[in-house]
């Protein structure tokens, strides 16, 4: 068991909104099987392959389409994770930029880096004993200003085990802020 505390990145987050997205990383490869290999020039891809999670709507946490609607107080951050379905961490999904069209309604995004964190982990050898393992932690954050509607572009990058760049794919969602 560690002894090290495992302190937030970040103040805020208690009071943040989190949204993960969930890529299908291995059916995206399969659908589109000579990706671009150029981050400025992604690959466009098609609704179903992302799934959405947030903890706003307990009766509809996941969905796969390219609409979501997030009832969130203005000036309360959103925290935007990228993640891939997978057993083995074949592919991971790296959000590499993310846009918005109307900074009225949602800030410009940024992106957060925590480095070196103590997270918990297994201990194979008595697995009901957390051990603790660095890692670090990245999202994209931003700032509902006022209820509206706004297009966000989402860029990211599927990587295999040995971080190297399998392809890179761009995604447009509509995002509906409310109140």
């Amino acid at each position: 068991m560690t002894s090290e505390p495992i302190p937030s990145p970040s103040s805020g987050v208690s009071s943040a909104h989190n949204v993960l997205l969930i890529v299908d990383a291995e059916s995206v490869l399969k659908h589109y099987p000579n990706p671009s290999l150029d981050a400025a020039a992604p690959t466009s891809i098609t609704d179903g392959f992302i799934f959405f999670a947030t903890g706003n709507n307990p009766k509809e946490i996941v969905t796969n389409d390219s609409s979501i609607t997030i009832p969130v107080e203005t000036g309360c951050d959103l925290h935007v994770r990228g993640r891939s379905v997978s057993l083995i961490a074949e592919h991971s999904v790296v959000v590499y930029r993310m846009t918005v069209a109307d900074s009225g309604v949602l800030s410009e995004p940024n992106l957060q880096i925590h480095t070196n964190l103590t997270v918990p982990a297994p201990n194979p050898d008595d697995p009901t004993t957390p051990g603790s393992r660095k890692a670090d932690d990245h999202y994209w954050t931003c700032t509902p200003k006022k209820p509206g509607d706004v297009q966000c572009e989402l860029s990211f990058m599927l990587v295999n085990q040995q971080c190297e760049v399998v392809g890179y794919f761009h995604w447009t969602l509509g995002l509906k802020i409310t109140n």
